[in-house]
């Protein structure tokens, strides 16, 4: 395919909605506008290739995957689940019909974290208003106000058409804007740190690819006789130090000669510390501790448990938010009558001490039941007698009762 060709097939999407085109090879021949301070053509797909971005996007995505989730109807006092509602289904088993519940939530989690935005089309058959949820890829979504104030969407086939999705038809997210619809994707946002990842590894592929030494020159008292006598030496010599395979054999330097080497080994030049630093950097844009990505230079038995609890908290809990309103605002058309809870607890269960000790106190003071623990940790409902009976220790009662029992002894005493 021609450049003018992949231009128009690759890149229709991406001009239409202001970002820069998705292939690098259209990216540098445009100008390189998505080129990093380090020389790096940063893309949303070229920024998968650092390890620590592709394992930040993929743990977010598989998080939120995996939690479980339910359909609730809205009642007084609180929530309950309602399986017969006709989204439940859709929601949890199965969107569309060639994807499960975990590899859509995982795919729009995906686009999300890496893109800043995610779209499933609303397809409505066979008399129900959610038939199914097809995730569409962002970068062939343009939204734009539509004249009632509403959002709309502009999709773009693959055929090179377009078609209008209106917000009635879309369910999806967008990260922190400023009206709505100027979206920023954290790559955008943070393209020099995630260049400079990139980077790093192209470079220290090179080192290895040339025997992990950097250039240098040979010494001798005489000179090569000829010219040709001069490449044949080079040629050789590039050959025998280039490589993994001929690293550590000898080499043999006739006439005199001493190799003298020019700058500085990867280690001199803090190499190791540099990719470890942006592995830090990487998961600072995607609020991911660095030891979820690899790093547990800074990580101790003492302080990793409130580490994950902070990611929990501080990054899971906001993306729960943002994902349970959309899907009211998208799903329920408004309606205030049921809602989409993901359930966090599994994220924040503590070791088989912590869970004893938790539940325990949560049976002794009366808010939750044998069998709410049971379904908790994993175990069927009882049918044993009381095992959904709240209860409470009996040493404890009110204060109110408390007050009853002190005027009831006063009185018997006055009357003693």
């Amino acid at each position: 395919m021609g450049i003018v060709s992949r231009i128009e097939s690759e890149t229709r999407a991406s001009w239409a909605q202001g970002s820069h085109p998705r292939d690098p090879v259209i990216a540098e021949w445009l100008g390189g506008s998505a080129s990093a301070n380090s020389g790096v053509i940063v893309t949303h797909d070229t920024a998968s290739r650092a390890t620590a971005v592709f394992r930040a996007v993929s743990l977010l995505a598989q998080t939120y995957a995996s939690m479980p989730l339910s359909v609730d109807r809205i009642i007084d006092g609180g929530i309950e689940k309602d399986i017969t509602h006709q989204l439940n289904d859709i929601i949890i088993y199965q969107p569309n019909k060639w994807q499960t519940s975990f590899e859509w939530r995982e795919m729009m989690a995906g686009h999300f974290a890496l893109r800043g935005r995610c779209y499933s089309e609303i397809v409505s058959a066979g008399g129900r208003a959610i038939d199914q949820l097809i995730p569409l890829h962002p970068d062939r979504v343009t939204p734009f106000r539509a004249p009632d104030g509403r959002i709309a969407f502009n999709y773009h086939e693959l055929d090179g058409k377009s078609r209008v999705i209106l917000q009635d038809e879309m369910h999806w997210m967008h990260l922190m804007t400023s009206n709505g619809l100027d979206w920023k994707s954290p790559i955008q946002l943070c393209r020099e740190a995630v260049g400079l990842s990139l980077a790093t590894e192209e470079h220290a592929a090179r080192l290895f690819s040339n025997g992990t030494r950097t250039t240098g020159f040979l010494k001798m008292a005489g000179h090569f006789k000829d010219d040709p006598t001069r490449k044949n030496f080079i040629k050789s010599w590039q050959e025998a130090q280039a490589g993994l395979k001929n690293v550590g054999k000898a080499i043999v330097l006739e006439d005199g000669m001493e190799w003298q080497q020019v700058g500085m080994t990867s280690e001199d030049a803090q190499f190791i510390e540099l990719r470890q630093f942006q592995i830090s950097e990487i998961g600072r844009i995607f609020g991911v501790p660095a030891h979820k990505l690899g790093d547990l230079s800074r990580s101790t038995n003492n302080n990793i448990e409130h580490q994950g609890i902070e990611h929990v908290t501080d990054t899971i809990r906001p993306g729960v938010v943002r994902w349970e309103q959309a899907m009211q605002r998208d799903l329920f058309f408004g309606k205030r009558t049921h809602c989409v809870s993901f359930d966090m607890d599994g994220l924040m269960r503590g070791d088989s001490a912590a869970r004893a000790a938790f539940n325990a106190s949560a049976l002794q003071n009366g808010y939750k039941s044998r069998n709410e623990i049971r379904r908790e940790e994993g175990y069927n409902t009882s049918t044993y007698g009381g095992m959904d009976i709240f209860t409470v220790q009996s040493n404890m009662i009110s204060i109110a009762d408390m007050n009853k029992q002190e005027s009831n002894t006063k009185m018997s005493d006055q009357n003693g």
